[in-house]
This record gives C-alpha cells, sequence and structure tokens, in this order.
C-alpha cells in the first residue's frame, strides 16, 4: 500500500501538487500530455525504468477495489481495461490544471466517461473518488484489505505507548490518532490496522509525507510488538512504556 501512497505523492507534485476545486461547474482541462512531456526527458534517458506519471496512477490504480457500503467491485487492470461487477469499463489516468489527479471511467456502450480527482484516504488502505462532473463520489478500499475496529481482538493490543530501540515513543491512541517522539521533534499523524485476506496484520502510520506500514506480532502478553516492511526482512521490536 505503500507504494499507492508514494506514486499519488510523486504524481500530484509533478502535476505542481495538491488538489484543487474538485466542485467546480464545469471540469478543468486535462494537463496530461504536458505532465507526461515533461518527464519524457528522463524516460529517454533511463529508458524501460522510467514511467510516465499518468502510467505511475494506473499501475497504481490497477487492481481490485471494493466501494465502501456497497457489495460493488471494481477490478482495473494495467491495460486500461476492467469491470465494474460483470460490466466491463475502459479507464484513463492523468492530471488536470487544478492540479487533481484523475481517472475517467468509461463503461462499455456509454459514449461519456465519468470523471473523479484521485486522492488517498485517511486510513492509507483506500482511495477516494471526487467527481468533477458532478456526479457522486466514490469510496474505494482495497478489495483483500479489511479494516479493523480498534475495539476489535487482533488491534486493541496496539493501544498506547511504545518506545523502539532508538529511544523514538510511538503513542497510538484509542481515536486513531498518532503522535511520534524523536530526538528531531513530535509528529503528529493517524494510524488504522487491517488484516489481508491470507490472515497476514498490518498496522499503518499515516503521517505527512507518507506512510509507514508493517507487518505485525504482538506478543502473548501484549508487553512487546514485532514490526517488519513488507518485502524486507528488516524486523523493528517496540515495547510497551
Amino acid at each position: 500500500m505503500k507504494r499507492l501512497v508514494v506514486a499519488l505523492l510523486l504524481a500530484s507534485t509533478l502535476c505542481m501538487t495538491g488538489c484543487g476545486d474538485t466542485k467546480k461547474t464545469e471540469p478543468a482541462a486535462s494537463t496530461t500530455e504536458e505532465v507526461d512531456k515533461a518527464s519524457s526527458t528522463m524516460k529517454e534517458q533511463m529508458g524501460d525504468n522510467a514511467v510516465l506519471p499518468s502510467d505511475s496512477v494506473k499501475r497504481v490504480m490497477a487492481k481490485q477495489w471494493k466501494v465502501i457500503g456497497t457489495d460493488t467491485v471494481y477490478d482495473l487492470k494495467e491495460d486500461g481495461t476492467g469491470t465494474k461487477d460483470d460490466a466491463g469499463l475502459t479507464f484513463e489516468c492523468g492530471f488536470d490544471e487544478d492540479n487533481n489527479i484523475t481517472i475517467k471511467i468509461t463503461m462499455d456502450g456509454e459514449e461519456e466517461g465519468k470523471l473523479y480527482a484521485v486522492t488517498t484516504d485517511d486510513t492509507g488502505y483506500g482511495v477516494v473518488l471526487e467527481s468533477l462532473d458532478g456526479g457522486k463520489d466514490i469510496k474505494l478500499l482495497q478489495a483483500d484489505t479489511e479494516l479493523l475496529d480498534l475495539t476489535d481482538d487482533r488491534a486493541k493490543g496496539l493501544i498506547g505507548k511504545w518506545t523502539d530501540n532508538s529511544g523514538n515513543e510511538y503513542k497510538l491512541k484509542k481515536d486513531g490518532k498518532l503522535v511520534i517522539k524523536s530526538s528531531s521533534g513530535e509528529t503528529k499523524g493517524t494510524y488504522c490496522v487491517a488484516e489481508n485476506a491470507d490472515g497476514t496484520l498490518r498496522l499503518n502510520l499515516v503521517i505527512s509525507g507518507g506512510t509507514l506500514e508493517y507487518v505485525y506480532t504482538l506478543s502473548d502478553d501484549g508487553s512487546t510488538v514485532e514490526l517488519c516492511s513488507p518485502g524486507t526482512d528488516t524486523v523493528h521490536k517496540w515495547t510497551k512504556a
């Protein structure tokens, strides 16, 4: 999931950062061609290792998403095709003059697609599609992810104050808020706990500039927790303060 936040932050930086006004009467003009062109020199220098910003967003969006509060599932592919439940669709990602990262979804058989601004949600595991053409906003969560309530037995043991071997302090509050204290100062954010379809428990710390995601194992007595960044072998250990 870290790739989702990083890619969207990178893309938003390339299109002059942030999101603009998503509730205008008319959508802002597309700047996708200009943004991709600005990156073309880097692509020429780096060859296949470089990815155009619009393609980067498309790759991030290419997965299965469930619409929160419904049974609807979007299955998006890297080639720009996909389905909404059993109905076919195509989609394209880009940018506009209001500095929005955009996605346009066109259902098969329809001439006009629906245009949305793409933003990450507070959990770091989902995205919000904010309508740019007068439609309804859509909140999406990765289909293989279950967000856990902090009162859930699988999550509530994380609530409290923790320290690591470097002297950093992590305060995870009952309301999902987070405070990290280190030698360089204090950082505030939010956190959430999720379980993947394979039963893996994950802790996601959402702070300014990105997320810190860990697979975690809580000790039987709740006094320590081991955390490992997905895709790495490095294990961090927190101790209950």
